[in-house]
This record gives C-alpha cells, structure tokens and sequence, in this order.
C-alpha cells in the first residue's frame, strides 16, 4: 500500500482540484466608466435585452410608490342594517326619501376615517378591485351631513332636527368600507414586481462598444447587459456538457502534471518521501481554492489571498532554489481560470520572488513585519502598471485589498508549526532553536561528557562545510552532528574522550562487553531523541551516523586474543544506512574528525591519505549503498574535509621563553 501513497495523493488533489474547476466561459473583458474600451470591437453574437440600471429601477420604484393607493374592503351587507335602523324615522311618507338617501350614500361607500391623504383609492367589491377617487366616499361624519341634506330639500315641512335629535343619527350611520392593509401591502408588492428590469433589445450582429470608445454610463449597461446574457447562457445541450466536463478534467491534469513535474526535476525531495510530497501538495490545493473558489462577479477579492503565504512555508522546509520554482507552477491556475489572471500571477511573482530574499534578513520577531512592506511594494508596483497601461483608475478597495494582503502574508506564518506537526517535517526555525547550545539537551551534553560535546562541536562545523558545499541542508546537518552523540550521556565515561588521564573504564571488560557498551550509545540516542521531541530526521541521523560498522578497536582486539573472525555480530552497529545527503555527509564528517585526533603528522598529505582512507573505507564496506549521494559530491567533500582540517591543525608559532632571544 506504501507504494501507491504518492498517487493516490496526486488523485486526491486532481479531485479537489476537478471539482473547484469554474466555468471558463466568463466574460473576458474588464471595463471602467470614464476609460476607453481598450479591446477589439465587440459585436453581439446572441439577442439580448437590455438591463436597466439600477437608479432607472430605483427612479421607477418610486414613482410607483406614489402611485400606490390604499385598499378598503367594501362590505354590501351593512346598507340593510342601516336602513332597518331607519325605518321609523319620520312619518311614512318620508320613508322613501330616508332610504333613496341612504342607499346612495352606501353605494358610494362609508369609511370612518381614510388611513392616508391619498386622492386615489382601492375598493374590493367581492372579487373585483377599482379604484376611484377619495373624495367621491363619505367618511361617517360627510354620509350624516349629506343625508340631512337631501332630507331638508326633500321635506321642507318637516321639522328634521327634531327627527335627527330623536334618532341619534351619528351613532346610525356606521362605515362599509373598512381599510385591509394585507391587501394593501399585496397590491404594493404586486406593483413593484411588475417593474420590467430591461429596456429594449440588442440584437445578434449590432455593435455594443467599438475599440477605443470611452466607456459612458449607457456604454456600461450595455456591456453589463451582455455579460449577464453570456454567463446565464452558458451551457446547454448534453454534447457541450460532456466537451465542457473533459475541457476541466484536461485543464485539470495539465495544471498538476506541472506542478509534479516540477517538484521531481527541482532534486527534492526524494521521490520516497512522500510525507514532503504531501506538504507541497497540500500548498498547491490551497492556492488552487484561492484561485477557484470565488465567482467571477467577485473576482476583486484574489487581490486579498496571500499567495505569497506558499513561499514563506516552503522555505522553511526547502531549500530557496526550489521554492520559486514551484511557486510558478502553484500560480498557473491564476492564468488558467481567472479573467485578470496575467495580472495576478506577475504580481504574486514579483511579490513571493521579493519575500524569498526578503526573508533572509528579516526573519526574528516584529522584524518579520518589515516583511510586509516589501511585499506590498511589489504587489502595488505591478498593480500600478496594469492600470497605467489600460489606462483605468486606481480602486480604494484593490488598494486596500493590497495592503491587507501583504499584512495576511506574514501573520499566517504561524501555521508552520501546525504542518511541521502535520507532516512530521522540520522547520528551518526548529533548526534555529535546536543549533542553539545553551538548550537543556545540549548543556547535559556539555557537562556529563565534555569531550563528546566537544567532539560534537567539532564534527558540526565539518558536516555544515562539506554540506555546503554539495548543496544541502546546512542547518539540518549542523544539528545532527550536534546530537548525533548525545546517547553517550547515559554512560559517559565509557568513551575516551571524556576519561581523564588513568581512567581506564573498559579495564577487566570483555572485548565483547566493551563493545556493547560502545554501540549502545546509538540506541540511547534515538531513545533520548524521542523522549526530548527531537524531529524526526535528527533522530535518523543519530541512528545512521555509524550505519553498520563494527567498533574495529574492540574487534581486532578480540581476534588478536584468539576469537572468531566470524564472530562480528557483537561488534556491529544495529543502527541504519544513511539515506540522505545530510545522513552521509554526518556519517563522513564523525569518522573523519576521530580519526584526525590520532593523527602525528598533519601535513596536507598526512590529512588527505586519512580522508581518503576513512572515506572510500565507508563506501567499501557498503554504508553509503543508500545514499542519496554522488561520486562528484564525495570527491567535493573530500576537499572540504582535508581544507577545514588543515586550517584547524595548522603550524603555530613557537613563543621564545621569558628572557631567551628570539
């Protein structure tokens, strides 16, 4: 199942990345009022209406909003009951005159009080709405003064205030209509909805915008219009959905075969480690849903993605010279999918180009801030380009969203720490903290076996020589020598460099007893890696630095004593071969700087036959069968070693005693 760990993430992210994939088929074209139309003549290819803007529909709302009328509900019932109040009005002879009276009145319709100062109104009338003016229906207090007054005209005999103070007239006249204001409020929406949000039609074959012309407020709708129209019409039958479906899945394939490629040419990591592949694809995903996850109406908003954020967490992992070149790779979605994408990608380039040497300087505490000015500079040196070449204007918002991008691509840096965690990797600020010999691990060290941590010292500033050289790890195979013996603190005077004059620990010991006690020390070290919390890849390095070697000391003494020359198991290392250039390198660099203290002689030959021997020693024995390593890169460490070696065990001057001539 291990085998098939890298493809199967390679097919993770191409699901991801499948499944994020937006219509291509977006309007290409970005437009400004007041800027002039800066692409060819653009000729409708489809019929399409044209949208209003949206202070017409504004101006058009509120015109209709006046034209809103109050809704009464008109009830034909209450006329019987008003009359049957009336029947004994007066004498018989003026009852024909109550009720023509009356039923005129009604049949205008009889409110209490109107609900506004509205000239118009809505009456129901069963299913039936009409309007009709306000003034042609009675309020209670109108219907009582007009029956009175068609009462006197008609009967100029009878004495009617006589009659209406015996009726109590204002309290016999009640309302027909009555105010419904759901309906009200229906009738309101009904209206507003009714408002077309287009005004006439383009059609297939007329010009929208000619090349050059300046983009005016009518200009714009028309091209708002369009875009609208091109969107919502994309699609359509089963045969271009299928071509749209493997258009994607190809886009798709092409964009990570890059990126792939680009991780196994760049020389790291190791096609195995598939733990460092899953954190560059995972970065990679990342910047992919930044580019595809929002819609192209809201396109503005990538100007505050930090992609700059993928340089800063790969060099921490990786060397510099990798980290650019993916992060090329990792943006190609950017000219893929998006519209503006030229833009976008040459202005997160020059941004994670300047933040990778930036960085170098400005990488310990609020330091790190200074970071962001830089990457804003460069973010606005581009921006400031593409508007200066299309000749639009700056946006506030793009500016802001500039700024708070190049702030954003510092304050994630935290998140490190969770991938280092994630991915069991570490990070180029752990190697920092871990160089550090004032640490807990290293002062025991120090002070248990001070010559081992001497040794230690030693061995460091060898291996990061020669690692620099061949192009390695340099912090990574610093802290490796540093505690690559740290087992030997769990016996520390079993080791001759920390015994002092007459101190013989391995005296009455068995060849073999010593030399268990000696290959001991690997084991105790990656146990006492793993119990401090060192990474990972220290603790390989510790149990890798001897490989499978045998204690030669203990062995040939035991042979000389009469053993078995076959017998070697209990003077071999159990340790594992080292597969890495820093594992070598480690492996080279401990060897070599033990044997130079048994040295006599150190003359550059002396120096160089010593190298030569212990190296190609290590290569004959078949300890480097896994090494990540070349013929060149071993030759070049050999000079490294002999130079550095030299310039520790050169001559010195010999000081004349006190009162001898010099």
């Amino acid at each position: 199942m291990k085998r098939f760990r890298i493809p199967l993430l390679f097919l993770a992210v191409a699901a991801v990345m499948f499944l994020l994939f937006t219509d291509r088929n977006n309007f290409r074209y970005r437009y400004q009022v007041g800027s002039p139309w800066n692409y060819e003549t653009l000729t409708a290819t489809f019929d399409f209406p044209v949208l209003k803007s949206e202070d017409q529909l504004q101006m058009e709302r509120e015109q209709k909003s006046e034209q809103l009328t109050d809704c009464y509900r008109y009830d034909g019932s209450v006329i019987e009951r008003v009359l049957a109040a009336f029947s004994s009005f007066g004498p018989d002879l003026l009852q024909a005159d109550v009720e023509n009276s009356l039923r005129r009145i009604y049949v205008s319709g009889v409110v209490s009080s109107f609900n506004s100062d509205a000239k118009m109104i809505s009456v129901r009338r069963g299913k039936r709405i009409e309007q009709c003016p306000a003034s042609d229906v009675y309020t209670t207090a109108d219907a009582c003064a007009r029956f009175l007054e068609d009462i006197r005209a008609t009967a100029a005999e009878v004495n009617v205030d006589s009659l209406v103070a015996k009726s109590n007239l204002s309290e016999a006249i009640v309302p027909n209509m009555y105010y419904d204001p759901q309906m009200t409020a229906s009738l309101a929406r009904q209206a507003l909805d009714y408002i077309s949000p287009t005004s006439g039609m383009v059609y297939s074959g007329q010009t929208v915008i000619s090349r050059g012309e300046i983009v005016t407020n009518e200009k714009a709708r028309l091209l708002d219009s369009y875009k609208n129209e091109f969107i919502s019409a994309y699609g359509g039958n089963t045969q271009s959905d299928t071509m749209i479906v493997l258009s994607h899945l190809m886009v798709v394939l092409l964009l990570l075969a890059i990126y792939g490629l680009m991780i196994y040419t760049t020389g790291r990591p190791p096609v195995s480690d598939w733990r460092r592949i899953a954190f560059l694809l995972l970065l990679y995903t990342l910047v992919y849903i930044g580019v595809a996850a929002f819609p192209a109406s809201n396109e503005s908003i990538l100007y505050l993605i930090p992609f700059p954020l993928f340089i800063l967490y790969a060099q921490e992992f990786f060397k510099n010279r990798i980290c650019l070149p993916l992060y090329l790779a990792a943006l190609l979605p950017l000219l893929a999918l998006r519209d503006n994408g030229v833009e976008l990608y040459l202005m997160n380039v020059l941004a994670g180009a300047v933040l990778l040497q930036s960085y170098r300087y400005f990488n310990r505490g609020f330091r790190q801030f200074a970071n962001s000015v830089f990457i804003f500079a460069a973010l606005m040196f581009v921006y400031a380009a593409f508007r200066f070449l299309t000749g639009t204007a700056f946006e506030q918002k793009a500016v802001v969203y500039l700024g708070l991008n190049s702030l954003l691509s510092i304050l994630g840096f935290p998140f490190v720490f969770v991938f280092e965690r994630l991915f069991s990797l570490v990070s180029q600020m752990r190697l920092w903290d871990l160089s550090d010999t004032n640490n807990a691990l290293l002062q025991e060290l120090s002070r248990k076996a001070p010559g081992s941590f001497q040794h230690s010292l030693s061995v460091a500033n060898l291996a990061e020589a020669a690692s620099r050289a061949i192009g390695g790890d340099t912090r990574l195979v610093r802290v490796g020598a540093l505690y690559h013996d740290i087992g030997k603190i769990e016996n520390p005077l079993c080791f001759i460099e920390n015994q002092t004059a007459g101190d013989n620990y391995h005296k009455g010991l068995s060849p073999e007893q010593s030399a268990g006690y000696i290959i001991k020390h690997v084991e105790d070290g990656v146990a006492l890696a793993r119990r401090n919390n060192l990474p990972e890849q220290v603790a390989d390095m510790i149990a890798s630095h001897h490989g499978t070697t045998k204690t030669a000391y203990f062995y040939n003494k035991y042979c000389q004593e009469g053993g078995d020359r076959s017998n070697v198991e209990p003077f071999t290392y159990k340790g594992k071969l080292p597969v890495t250039k820093e594992e070598v390198v480690l492996m080279f660099a401990d060897s070599v700087e033990a044997a130079s203290r048994s040295l006599q002689d150190y003359s550059q030959q002396s120096i160089t036959d010593m190298v030569n021997r212990i190296v190609d020693g290590k290569i004959t024995e078949g300890q480097i069968a896994k090494g990540d390593i070349t013929l060149g890169e071993i030759d070049t460490i050999k000079q490294v070693f002999v130079t550095n070696l030299q310039q520790v065990y050169h001559g010195r001057i010999a000081y004349p005693k006190p009162g001898q001539k010099s």
